[in-house]
Formats: C-alpha cells, sequence, structure tokens
C-alpha cells in the first residue's frame, strides 16, 4: 500500500503539473509568435541611437543571469540527493505524518520549485520579445526564445524525474508493509 499511495499521489501530481507546464509553454510560443508574426510582416528596421548598445548589454546581462539561475535550480532541487533531503527534513518537522501526507507535501515542494524555473524561462524569452519591441531588432530575441525554450523542454515533468521518491519513502516508514 506504501509504494502503491506513493506512486499514484506522484502519477496524479504530475499529471496536474503537466497543464502548468503547458500553459507556460504556450503562452511562451504565443508571446514570441505574435512578435514573430509582426517582424515578418512590418519588415522592421533595427532603430539606431545611443541607447541601443545599453539595451543589449542589458537584456543579456538579465538574460545570462536568468539562465545561470535556472541551471543551477535544476542541478540543486532536481536531484535524487535533494529528494531524499527534503523528504527528511518534511518528516523530521512532523513525525506523526503519514506517508501519503509526506508525498503530498513533497510534491506541493516540488511543484513550486518546477513552476518556479519553468516562470524563468518563460521571463527569459520575454526579455528577448521587450528587448525587440524596444529596438526592433529581432536578434536576441530569436536567441532568448531558443534558449528559454530549450529550457523549458528540459524540465518538463517527466514521471523518471521522480521515480525513486516512492523507494526513499518506504526508507522513512520501513515498518509498514507493502501491500501488492
Amino acid at each position: 500500500m506504501l509504494i502503491q499511495d506513493s506512486v499514484q499521489i506522484i502519477q496524479n501530481f504530475l499529471r496536474r503539473i503537466r497543464y502548468f507546464w503547458q500553459n507556460v509553454f504556450l503562452s511562451a510560443v504565443f508571446v514570441y509568435g505574435i512578435s514573430f508574426y509582426y517582424r515578418l510582416q512590418m519588415q522592421t528596421v533595427p532603430i539606431f541611437s545611443p541607447s541601443l548598445r545599453i539595451y543589449n548589454w542589458i537584456s543579456f546581462i538579465i538574460a545570462l543571469g536568468l539562465a545561470i539561475y535556472i541551471f543551477q535550480m535544476k542541478r540543486k532541487y532536481f536531484r535524487t540527493q535533494y529528494y531524499e533531503t527534503i523528504l527528511k527534513k518534511l518528516f523530521s518537522a512532523d513525525t506523526q505524518m503519514r506517508e501519503t501526507e509526506l508525498t503530498r507535501k513533497f510534491t506541493a515542494h516540488m511543484g513550486s520549485k518546477m513552476k518556479q524555473v519553468w516562470l524563468l524561462a518563460l521571463l527569459l524569452i520575454l526579455v528577448g520579445v521587450i528587448y525587440y519591441w524596444l529596438t526592433k531588432d529581432a536578434w536576441n530575441m530569436h536567441v532568448y526564445f531558443i534558449v528559454g525554450l530549450y529550457s523549458l523542454v528540459i524540465n518538463y515533468p517527466r514521471r523518471d524525474m521522480l521515480n525513486t521518491v516512492p523507494d526513499l519513502i518506504k526508507e522513512i516508514f520501513p515498518d509498514q508493509p507493502a501491500q501488492n
């Protein structure tokens, strides 16, 4: 029962969180698509001004910071070692908790981390779009879209990301037998 309940909770969590991911993904594609369509239809020419270079550097620094932060979050939060640490921390906060409660708290915690990574990827795409609308220079918009979209795609909520969680929970609750 222990493993089956945890697996079911995680599967339901992944099903729900995928809808959020799809909304972020479609929002990113929609915002970029409208800007790209406008660029193709209006055949815009970059605005040449002394501030263009400043906007370019500012957008680059923001985009680089976002990309590095997304990478660090992925390395920190989407690992089995972190899952084990957070499960033990959640359980030590309330040792009377059952395995289903622990699994729900864990999925809520991981859901917020996943959403944060996806929203940062969307923000990266928006930096490129905003840069385009300020300068009419589409190069950064295309590059930031590719980087942001790549970040969204590689952080898709896959089942294999959380496959080890039921086993980690079983280690925390060794006295409860698994029922088939």
